[in-house]
């Protein structure tokens, strides 16, 4: 029915699972140098571009820091953006395709839950919004007008968990609309054809949209419970062959994101965006960064803490995994820890308290 406009993914070449040090010669030894770094984006620009935007690892991709980092030792460093989001990146995953990867958290879970085996690292995508949007000839006014509608929500995605929280804030269920999946242009270009009804969104309104449709529901900094969270994920293949890897990785990591949190560079970090294909002024009003500390910041504070446990349980309640999935010691909290020692960061983000909005001294 759609005329649905695709993206081009990464390309992922199948490699052999690395196998636990000291098996054999020809095997990695725990500080051995890899000759490959593999990193797997859950996302892609306008037409597939290699670049991501909404977090600092883009900052490391733009600047070439892991390639400058690593070049000296030989080690190739791999990049590859996965339009189909979460979904793409966990079977890159489950083919041992991939050393490190950006996603948002349902699809986190997903693979946990089917026992692949990999340690959080660090916050890279705090408080990330979520967007409901109607065409402006729509009579819906809220949350509650969606029922028995036709709503798109690119499911499998971060976004799903969202969705399901959102909804349950008016004590509806994915049961109570006709949901549609759809990635988020198609959906847009739908609600504006007046084929679908409302969609739900990530990326907020396309510029060439923007006179076209409303937001009838945004979750950010006043709902930060309703917003997505992203992070960074190493394999434990990976982590046991080459611990002192993950922690260079850790150290360059950390550095982009305290140069993104300077305000001096809020320009160039929107550049650095931008060449995902989607304007810097849309980027700008999706985000609406009013704290640069607070939407960089790697730390797992209480509040993240907190939503992991949320995230978790929800998934399972809402019926978007079906194994619980235990949170406890899945971050492996040393890399993170030894980067901020060593760059003098330790007590350079704040805080927040459970709820994600009370700040800790």
């Amino acid at each position: 029915m759609l005329d649905r406009r695709r993206f081009t993914a990464g390309l992922v070449t199948a490699s052999a699972c690395i196998l636990p040090a000291l098996a054999s010669p020809n095997i990695a030894r725990a500080q051995d140098k890899p000759k490959q770094i593999r990193i797997g984006i859950a996302e892609a620009g306008l037409g597939g571009r290699p670049y991501s935007f909404g977090n600092t690892i883009s900052v490391v991709h733009a600047q070439g820091a892991l390639e400058q980092e690593f070049g000296k030792d030989g080690t190739a460093i791999e990049w590859h953006f996965y339009a189909g989001a979460g979904p793409a990146v966990n079977e890159a995953l489950a083919n041992n395709a991939l050393d490190f990867v950006w996603q948002g958290d349902l699809p986190q879970y997903v693979a946990r839950s089917r026992g692949l085996d990999t340690r959080q690292l660090w916050v890279d995508g705090n408080r990330l919004p979520v967007y409901v949007a109607v065409s402006k000839k729509s009579s819906i006014t809220d949350l509650a007008g969606l029922k028995g509608k036709t709503v798109a929500n690119f499911q499998g995605t971060s976004l799903e968990l969202s969705v399901d929280r959102i909804l349950a804030s008016v004590n509806l269920t994915e049961a109570d609309l006709q949901i549609i999946n759809l990635d988020q242009i198609t959906a847009t270009q739908a609600v504006i054809e007046g084929q679908i009804d409302a969609t739900f969104l990530a990326f907020g309104l396309p510029p060439q949209a923007a006179r076209l449709m409303r937001v009838i529901y945004h979750a950010g900094a006043d709902n930060p419970s309703d917003t997505q969270q992203a992070s960074v994920l190493t394999t434990g293949a990976f982590a046991n062959a080459y611990p002192d890897a993950v922690a260079r990785v850790a150290k360059v990591q950390i550095n982009a994101a305290h140069w993104a949190s300077l305000p001096e560079n809020t320009d160039a970090l929107y550049d650095i965006w931008g060449k995902s294909g989607y304007p810097v002024p849309m980027l700008k009003a999706i985000y609406q960064i009013t704290d640069l500390k607070q939407f960089t910041s790697p730390l797992w504070d209480p509040f993240q803490l907190a939503q992991m446990q949320r995230s978790a349980a929800d998934a399972f309640k809402y019926g978007l995994i079906r194994t619980p999935v235990d949170t406890k010691n899945w971050i492996d909290h040393g890399p993170l820890d030894g980067a901020l020692a060593a760059s003098g960061l330790t007590h350079y983000w704040p805080q927040f308290a459970a709820d994600g909005t009370t700040r800790l001294a």
